[in-house]
């Protein structure tokens, strides 16, 4: 959970959160409220998977609530995002070993990125318990790191956070239009806790870890996000904050010197690197969700001894290697936010309608003040769909462009819908 979600983005967001106010208390609402907005979006995203504990995630919810068609259709959504972002993912962490030095220069970050390919790769078709385990390795790792870059920040400060000269004036420094560029990108920073809904048949108890780890993961990372910017604000001003472009590396410089830039890029590896191997097992699940649902081909829901889906595995990193060889992923996943959000938007109604046509389904945890905390999730996630398509409408209306012609294809000349087959364990247990 705490390894889908943190990456470089705290690292790099408070300087944009910053520009749109002077006010360090606003600044730390702002945080708090996409933790908030995660938390009350994850309510009906708990409910569906505490209920129907499938490997195709949020596909499975939507196809059991709207059937077979619009199932599709996320489907495809779904996986178009996630091929994209394996390949970008692991590109990013090459570009982090080129800085670190790694290879001495002899290799690029296209090179090294599809090395890191190979190895997420490797470690994945090892099973699920040592991918879990490295999983787990390489996300505790990054959180010491986090927290021991908050403890020398506030060992490096006087114990008081750094307001402005004028911090009334400052409030809204440039109105109500940097606020909400804020809050865009402080909820991009809380974006992944969902992917342990895939995960879901390789749980042993779902109806209560699956919830526990989604509710409880968000808040953890929610109050680390709080702490992080307090640091910041030990030894930064808001107005400081506003002017860099990575307040991390301007702030741990205060305390490690020239050294802070090799320890932040040092971080990135770690950081980007667990979401990449996190993203590989993800999509992994979810190829061989499809595949069992017959909408890809039957060989990929082979699962190995092990519990490897092993040549789901290896689409996947063979469609990410492609992506990162082409350098078309960094264009086609801009298409995919938007399409990831509307997604989003298909999960939260799917919640809604399965409480009307399956009333009586198991529900081992369920939406709290239904329905008016998931009607408000609604409203939230439908503005931010808006918002997100009117910032980029050319390459967020291409995606859906895209993916509509993929589905046509396969609904009407290859005459093929998702099917869901019963597993063999009864949710309910």
């Amino acid at each position: 959970m705490v390894g889908s979600v943190i990456g470089q983005g705290i690292l790099r967001s408070p300087g944009v959160v910053a520009e749109g106010t002077g006010s360090p208390a606003l600044i730390l609402g702002l945080w708090l409220a996409g933790g908030l907005i995660a938390l009350l979006t994850a309510f009906a995203f708990a409910e569906l998977a505490a209920a129907i504990p499938r490997a195709g995630g949020q596909f499975a919810h939507i196809q059991r609530a709207f059937g077979e068609k619009i199932g599709l259709g996320a489907a495809l959504g779904l996986l178009f995002a996630g091929l994209t972002t394996v390949a970008m993912l692991n590109f990013v962490t090459g570009e982090f070993l080129v800085r670190l030095g790694v290879g001495g220069g002899a290799y690029s970050a296209v090179e090294l990125g599809l090395l890191v390919t190979v190895l997420f790769t490797a470690i994945n078709a090892t099973g699920t318990r040592l991918s879990g385990a490295s999983q787990i390795l390489f996300s505790s790792l990054k959180g010491a790191v986090l927290i021991g870059l908050v403890i020398a920040l506030f060992g490096a400060s006087s114990g008081q956070i750094a307001s402005s000269p004028n911090e009334e004036a400052a409030l809204l420094r440039d109105g109500w239009l940097p606020i909400g560029t804020a809050i865009l990108v402080i909820i991009s920073t809380y974006n992944g806790w969902w992917d342990v809904a895939f995960y879901g048949e390789e749980i042993q108890n779902p109806g209560k870890q699956i919830p526990r780890a989604m509710l409880g993961g968000i808040i953890g990372v929610t109050v680390l996000y709080l702490f992080i910017n307090i640091a910041m604000l030990q030894v930064m001003t808001p107005e400081q904050m506003a002017g860099s472009n990575f307040v991390a590396a301007d702030a741990a410089g205060i305390v490690f010197g020239e050294r802070a830039d090799y320890l932040l890029t040092l971080f990135g590896v770690l950081s980007v690197g667990a979401i990449a191997n996190l993203s590989m097992m993800t999509n992994t699940r979810f190829v061989f969700a499809l595949s069992r649902a017959h909408v890809m081909p039957a060989k990929l829901n082979f699962v190995a001894k092990n519990g490897t889906p092993f040549w789901a595995l290896l689409f996947v990193a063979a469609t990410g290697g492609a992506f990162i060889l082409t350098g078309s992923y960094k264009t086609i996943s801009s298409m995919a936010v938007s399409m990831g959000q509307a997604i989003v938007v298909l999960t939260l109604l799917s919640a809604i309608r399965l409480r009307r046509k399956e009333p009586d389904l198991h529900r081992p945890f369920r939406i709290p003040l239904y329905p008016w905390s998931v009607i408000l999730a609604l409203i939230i996630a439908l503005t931010l769909l808006v918002i997100f398509v009117a910032q980029d409408p050319l390459w967020a209306l291409s995606g859906f462009v895209l993916v509509t012609a993929i589905w046509a294809f396969i609904e009407f000349v290859l005459d093929r819908s998702p099917v869901l087959e019963p597993i063999d364990a009864d949710p309910a247990e």
